[in-house]
């Protein structure tokens, strides 16, 4: 009986499943997050870099009814006392009975907007508080693991909380070690009027006796965020992308939501993600997911057919896109195609927009097999790269110049290797093209160096590959560059042109220093001072939060002497970081107090047996 109790309280793999999670407990969903997407305490620099266990009830479906309209000014009544969230009263006093007596009729009516909330809200179904204080007293007395070896041992807890006691409780929280274990209790205190603040400032004053402090905020503007709710035909594999500008500086606990001195400097963190549509050169960035689809396809050797099903539909019909190719056989001695940037572009990459709206290996040998026909009847007559090295581009100057043809056989996977090596050729002088118009580098051989080097790179660590792999493989480093450089450029004032070519310099060696396995850790940081940031990046320097971390160590026991006992975190949102708080700024009229704060109370103890009830924290 107790091995089934204490493995009960283990979280495992099954818990977090994508498909068919097993529900913890058998009543609790739980999700295993990057900090940066837990709104409040993922902000506290404790977590960074770490991944963290979320709690709550899963999702209840709701009808047609109850869906919330995005695109409309959707108001909620606040008249009752309770205000139901995924099927969980939250309870909020918005109108208290001396507003009502001395006011108007209309106030019966008084109603709170939910729209700011439910495009960046986190989606919770919180548990009821004292249920939660229960887990986690279970879990902090237990002799088990808290997670299985699938989860990093040392991720943090929380569950959310539905704020129903007197404090306001939206997150309790632990995180364990072999010797030490941390408990979070994260509380509402309101907005940032006097009443909120005298609220922030009571809680601190309970830690003032416990030692030395070390006080630092950070004042964050959020110009690109995670999104929670995504396009219908977005791809299964997009990477939100995400760009934060942080300015931290030395305060102290009473100085909250101060400014930060003229001369801070600030952080600007650039995540491009992969495929997020909110990204300059995402058409460019979908091309560049087919190739590597192509490429693994052309790596792999079990022998199966090249699988269409990551390209979703085509928006054209096979007989159409088979005209297509035929009208480009007849145009090429008719007409240059050029683009805006006055690049002449090939018959293959002309041919590579038709194609790659192929769905099928048979549409695409049908295809090749029109084109071929037309290699063999000397139909093509037309000028190519002289750097393309494409097979494709090899047949038709020997069709040209009238040498034998040696046709390939379109058997395994012969088809796709045509396909991915004109698509490199096309992406590469696109992507050079970019670069150089745009003056994100001094000359266009700078450019081809970095790419030259990127092959290099893969060549060195994947040897034995076909080119058109290698190029594609080196080619991403070189794509998230330009994303990110094209980020920089529209956020800071980088105006001088070597300026720019050197912040390109960085941006591409950063992205080159290592295989890229993961689009969600490829980043680039870039430290200058708060006046090179562009003054419609900050309008009128209300940022989307503050981050004030108080730490206070160990002073008198020599043993302990500069050791963490206790942090707190404040957190201030503009917008209500959790379903539920909206009504926290009910009330609040000055917009310089419109903030939704938070206190998060950390105590650090040593791990023992005995019981943490509500009072520990």
């Amino acid at each position: 009986l107790l091995f089934r109790v204490m493995s009960d309280l283990q979280i495992t793999s099954a818990h977090v499943a994508k498909d068919l999670p097993v529900l913890y407990r058998d009543y609790f969903r739980v999700r295993l997050i990057d900090h940066r997407q837990l709104p409040i305490v993922g902000n506290d620099s404790l977590f960074d870099l770490q991944q963290i266990v979320v709690i709550d009830y899963p999702d209840v479906v709701k009808t047609p009814r109850e869906e919330v309209d995005e695109d409309k000014e959707n108001m909620m009544d606040t008249t009752a006392s309770t205000v139901q969230v995924g099927g969980s009263p939250l309870k909020f006093e918005f109108l208290n009975l001396d507003k009502l007596k001395a006011g108007d009729s209309d106030l019966l009516n008084f109603k709170v907007s939910i729209r700011t909330i439910t495009e960046n809200s986190f989606p919770i179904n919180p548990i009821h508080v004292d249920r939660a204080f229960r887990i986690r007293s279970s879990l902090y007395n237990s002799e088990c693991p808290l997670f299985d070896s699938s989860i990093p041992s040392n991720s943090p807890v929380f569950f959310a909380c539905d704020a129903a006691d007197e404090m306001r409780t939206v997150y309790l929280g632990i995180q364990k070690t072999a010797t030490l274990c941390r408990l979070f209790n994260t509380e509402c205190t309101g907005g940032l009027n006097e009443e909120g603040r005298e609220a922030i400032l009571d809680i601190l004053d309970r830690f003032s006796s416990i030692g030395e402090k070390q006080c630092k905020t950070r004042m964050q503007i959020e110009i690109l965020r995670p999104r929670l709710h995504k396009k219908e035909d977005e791809m299964d594999i997009t990477v939100d992308a995400i760009s934060t500008l942080s300015l931290d500086y030395p305060t102290n606990e009473y100085d909250i939501a101060s400014s930060p001195p003229s001369t801070t400097h600030a952080t600007l963190t650039f995540y491009p993600g992969w495929c997020d549509p909110r990204i300059d050169y995402d058409a460019m960035t979908r091309d560049l997911q087919s190739m590597m689809v192509m490429a693994k396809s052309l790596e792999s050797t079990d022998g199966n057919p090249f699988d269409w099903t990551f390209a979703g539909e085509s928006k054209k019909s096979d007989s159409d896109i088979q005209s297509e190719v035929r009208a480009l056989i007849a145009d090429t001695n008719k007409q240059v195609v050029t683009d805006e940037s006055k690049r002449y572009i090939d018959f293959t990459e002309r041919l590579w927009e038709i194609l790659r709206e192929c769905r099928s290996n048979e549409l695409l040998v049908k295809c090749l097999q029109i084109i071929f026909s037309a290699l063999r009847s000397k139909s093509i007559s037309t000028i190519l790269h002289e750097d393309n090295d494409s097979n494709l581009a090899s047949l038709i100057r020997d069709s040209c110049k009238g040498r034998p043809l040696h046709i390939p056989r379109l058997e395994g996977l012969a088809h796709i290797q045509l396909l991915l090596e004109i698509a490199v050729e096309r992406f590469r002088r696109d992507t050079i093209t970019e670069f150089v118009k745009r003056s994100f580098v001094a000359s266009e051989g700078d450019i081809r160096d970095m790419l030259k080097s990127s092959v290099e790179r893969v060549r060195g660590e994947h040897g034995g590959m076909s080119q058109a792999v290698e190029d594609t493989r080196a080619l991403i480093p070189l794509h998230l560059g330009l994303q990110t450089i094209s980020h920089l450029e529209g956020t800071l004032n980088l105006a001088h042109r070597s300026t720019l070519a050197k912040t390109t310099k960085d941006v591409i060696t950063r992205y080159m220093s290592k295989e890229i396995k993961n689009f969600h850790d490829v980043h680039f940081e870039l430290r200058v001072p708060l006046i090179q940031v562009k003054p419609e990046v900050i309008p009128g320097m209300k940022p989307s939060s503050f981050s004030t971390e108080i730490v206070y160590k160990f002073k008198k026991q020599k043993k302990c002497q500069g050791e963490e006992r206790a942090r707190a975190h404040i957190f201030l949102a503009r917008t209500p970081p959790l379903r539920g708080l909206e009504g926290v700024l009910a009330n609040i009229d000055d917009v310089s107090d419109r903030y939704v704060a938070t206190v998060t109370k950390c105590s650090t103890y040593e791990v023992k047996k005995d019981t943490v009830g509500r009072s520990e924290a």
